[in-house]
């Protein structure tokens, strides 16, 4: 469906901004947390240290100020959580049309050798960490509102989706990219033109059974469906993403030579599920590693496969007047029957260890993570919103990344616009300083292996995300050495070198360096003690 000449992945994007567009409502006061968010664009005062004291001495009243749709269960951003791996093509699928990745000519390091498998290690038998009583463990909350963040101000998106949807607005017009302001009409999406409009698919919803709703934000909806077959019968479980054509940012867009604008995760994830990819040898972090027998490993070493194992698939995409559908597989086994349902994403499993993973399921999942979060580094594309939410758990210890509404194509001259989760968010985009995507990858990545680790978020204000753990007393650090020091360094260790939380924690503090340059990349981060053994750096 998106077929295309080759693409230089380093480039300038086009900002698109509309012309005469009545300015946004305002909505209800919306508490982000200890970050001090209070409505659209009044920004964060990083001086109201008595009010981010009040925060935190009174987190329920924050949580009871949440509307409805703010409880965890409910899918935001229109971020699809995965469940089941059957991935089939469809009568109108685009496997074949869309322009395969092409490393970005920028990248200079051999392609990363990447693995995952679909075997679970069997249940660890370590205790999970438990804290001293003098420490209580502060509270952590689902990231699941996101915001925009433009030069050090935020605006907060509504929760609830609009319904009926609204009508789009006349067509919109180029601005130069070096606009460092959203203005109140840039997350309007270009619109059909005065003639008849051909919408991009060729399908409709009517073609799907909707089973129910996973969950609804501020930018869509996600539901369960099953298509209907040609014979009758229903095909395997789906995901559908709804995405609001109205609501999608300004520097979320792409042109296309053929299609013309279309959505970056349309876009991105097409491109990734059309690039081959050979299947090099199980890494260390493999979840098969502690199987016994291979009688169920899906995994075959020189095996060439369309996309990233650990990257959610695209399988077709289609278009209405209002919405964006991405059609995704359901890669979370169905629940059993008399079963509680297993978690879903990594938010889930850290809210059944609230001390932290086992160091052998922190291995697995944070190897998996780095080895797509690479992959997509060296195509020239960063994600911009890692954090655990937007990790699927699958079956047999595996996991996947999903979610690329905020990612986009690698910038000479960066962004100085965020669309995420300000808990994940480098010290230089709180600053307001323009960002160039990988260094941020790379902190929030840091803050989901701090989260496996310790079990709540590194910092809960921008100034202790601005200071890091550049002092000892700094509580992250203190966290951090409570779960990973004091004689408790070769917890975990398995056999090959790897898996000990004492190189989780330096880990860590490599990658939650609050100096952008002193980062580790992701290729080097696959090369750590921790997820690579012995050899590895530590």
């Amino acid at each position: 469906m998106l077929s295309a000449p080759p693409i230089n992945f380093t480039f300038d994007e086009d900002e698109w901004i509309s012309p005469q567009v009545p300015p946004p409502r305002l909505y209800r006061n919306a508490s982000v947390g200890s970050w001090g968010v209070t409505s659209i664009g009044r920004g964060f005062d990083w001086g109201k240290e008595k009010e981010l004291g009040k925060l935190h001495e009174s987190p329920s009243t924050l949580t009871q100020e949440l509307p409805p749709a703010e409880e965890k269960g409910t899918e935001t951003e229109g971020s699809a959580h995965v469940k089941t791996t059957a991935v089939r093509k469809h009568n109108h699928a685009f496997s074949n049309k869309s322009p395969a990745l092409k490393p970005t000519p920028m990248t200079t390091s051999p392609k990363p050798i990447i693995a995952t498998s679909l075997c679970r290690p069997p249940t660890p038998s370590i205790q999970p960490f438990t804290r001293s009583p003098s420490s209580p463990r502060p509270r952590r909350r689902s990231s699941q509102q996101r915001v925009s963040l433009i030069a050090g101000r935020v605006s907060i998106a509504p929760i609830d989706p609009p319904s009926p949807p609204p009508m789009l607005s006349e067509n919109l017009r180029r601005t130069p990219s070096s606009g460092s302001i959203l203005s109140n009409t840039s997350t309007r999406a270009p619109s059909p033109s005065s003639e008849q409009q051909s919408f991009l698919g060729g399908r409709n919803i009517s073609e799907f059974l909707v089973e129910g709703e996973i969950g609804r934000g501020a930018y869509g909806l996600v539901k369960r469906a099953r298509e209907f077959l040609a014979d009758g019968t229903l095909g395997p479980p789906l995901v559908i993403k709804q995405v609001i054509k109205s609501r999608i940012l300004a520097d979320c867009w792409k042109k296309h030579p053929k299609h013309g604008t279309i959505p970056i995760e349309i876009y991105v994830m097409s491109a990734i599920s059309n690039t081959t990819y050979v299947l090099p040898p199980r890494r260390p972090w493999d979840p098969s590693r502690f199987a016994e027998d291979d009688e169920k490993n899906e995994w075959i070493e020189g095996q060439t496969v369309k996309g990233h194992p650990n990257i959610c698939p695209l399988l077709d995409f289609f278009e209405d007047n209002h919405y964006y559908y991405l059609i995704l597989p359901s890669t979370t086994p169905e629940r059993k029957p008399n079963e509680p349902a297993p978690p879903s994403d990594l938010f889930d499993l850290v809210e059944a260890f609230p001390h932290g993973l086992p160091p052998s399921l922190i291995r697995t999942y944070l190897g998996q993570i780095a080895d797509a979060v690479c992959f997509l580094h060296e195509h020239g594309i960063v994600h911009r919103d890692i954090k655990d939410e937007n990790v699927v758990l699958g079956p047999n210890g595996k996991c996947v990344l999903i979610d690329f509404g905020s990612s986009g194509l690698v910038k000479k001259n960066g962004w100085d616009t965020f669309s995420g989760t300000l808990d994940y968010a480098g010290p230089e985009i709180l600053r307001g300083e323009r960002y160039y995507g990988k260094e941020q990858d790379v902190w929030a990545f840091g803050v989901v292996a701090y989260v496996l680790l310790v079990g709540e978020c590194p910092f809960m204000t921008a100034a202790e995300a601005q200071e890091g753990f550049e002092s000892p007393f700094a509580n992250a650090a203190i966290s951090l050495d409570e779960r990973c020091a004091d004689g408790k360094e070769k917890e975990g260790e398995e056999a090959d070198g790897g898996g000990a939380v004492g190189d989780a924690a330096g880990l860590v503090r490599a990658c939650l360096q609050v100096e952008v340059s002193a980062r580790p990349t992701f290729e080097r981060i696959l090369q750590c003690r921790f997820l690579a053994g012995n050899g590895g750096w530590s």
